[in-house]
């Protein structure tokens, strides 16, 4: 079996056992925060990688170094893993995680880029319409952009929906260079 459909199997078995117990979005979170550690910190990358650890002693050793960020139910699922590099899997088996998340919760992740800091009232506003025009729960993340001069961008996922004054003018360039 290919790692890509190990990943997917992975990441089902994990879904469903967290959603038994309604700790779907903590599983996420600790799935995140050890994925960060293994792309950040070589010295954890290799421990995960070692021949000579047990695949419980590095659920174990995981557990005990992510304290209260290390789910339990993700603990155990990790230990049961025998011979993977969780190194190579865990990322894989994060990424279905996450979409299987997003598709059971109705969620949509939304980047939305500015041109400076907007209030809160404003990223509510903001939500509020993305909800009601996707009809799913939107996740935003706020980004500034300066370049874009004016009005905003948005990542629906993979589609981009740019309402920047920067592509208005990029826009009417190239309808003038046309012409």
């Amino acid at each position: 079996m290919k790692l890509d459909q190990k990943a997917k199997n992975y990441a089902e078995a994990l879904y469903n056992v967290s959603a038994k117990s309604e700790s779907e979005i903590a599983v996420m979170e600790s799935l995140v925060s050890i994925c960060n550690a293994i792309r950040s910190n070589a010295e954890f990358r290799s421990f995960l990688l070692s021949k000579r650890i047990t695949s419980e002693q590095k659920a174990s050793a995981t557990k005990e170094a992510f304290q209260e960020s290390c789910h339990p139910v993700l603990s155990e699922f990790m230990a049961l893993f025998e011979k993977i590099n969780f190194v190579k899997i865990l990322p894989l088996i994060a990424k279905y995680f996450a979409q299987m998340l997003a598709n059971k919760k109705d969620i949509v992740n939304v980047s939305a880029d500015v041109t400076s800091e907007i209030s809160d009232t404003r990223k509510s506003e903001i939500k509020t319409l993305l909800d009601q025009s996707l009809g799913k729960n939107s996740e935003i993340t706020f980004n500034i952009v300066p370049e874009l001069i004016g009005g905003i961008r948005l990542r629906v996922d993979n589609q981009l929906v740019d309402a920047s004054i920067s592509n208005h003018l990029k826009n009417m360039r190239q309808e003038l260079l046309d012409a």
